[in-house]
């Protein structure tokens, strides 16, 4: 039994309709602060999907967002759609996309996990629970 457990643990956190979501992580965060999730996105198939949204009970709003440079600043802002392309893969990473949580309404302590819903076009609605770490 216990071997079973460990193997399903080390799976990715979901694969549906041929996309997987790995390596999700959540900074940590104070309650009405802001902070991010972070993943990869593979997607299997033959033709681009695209995710057009992200849904949590963590924070009041939750935005997908990009970071962008105009002359020497960076700043963020909402993206509405990101395409991952057939056969190929894309990043959320600190100083890139990610996920943000605005207005947190409860502390995020390394350790914890949270649930998060991602919206694709095509393989619909997958659940993630990221681990919140730094």
């Amino acid at each position: 039994m216990y071997i079973f457990v460990m193997l399903i643990m080390a799976l990715p956190f979901m694969q549906q309709n041929g996309i997987e979501i790995k390596d999700a992580w959540i900074r940590p965060g104070a309650k009405d602060m802001n902070t991010a999730l972070y993943f990869e996105i593979i997607n299997h198939t033959g033709k681009p999907d695209t995710l057009y949204e992200a849904r949590s009970n963590l924070a009041q709003k939750v935005e997908v967002h990009e970071t962008y440079k105009q002359g020497d600043m960076m700043g963020m802002r909402p993206a509405k759609i990101v395409i991952v392309g057939a056969n190929s893969s894309f990043k959320f990473q600190p100083g890139g996309h990610h996920v943000m949580f605005i207005n947190l309404r409860k502390n995020l302590k390394k350790g914890t996990t949270g649930e998060v819903t991602l919206y694709f076009r095509h393989a619909g609605q997958i659940k993630i629970t990221p681990e919140v770490r730094k």
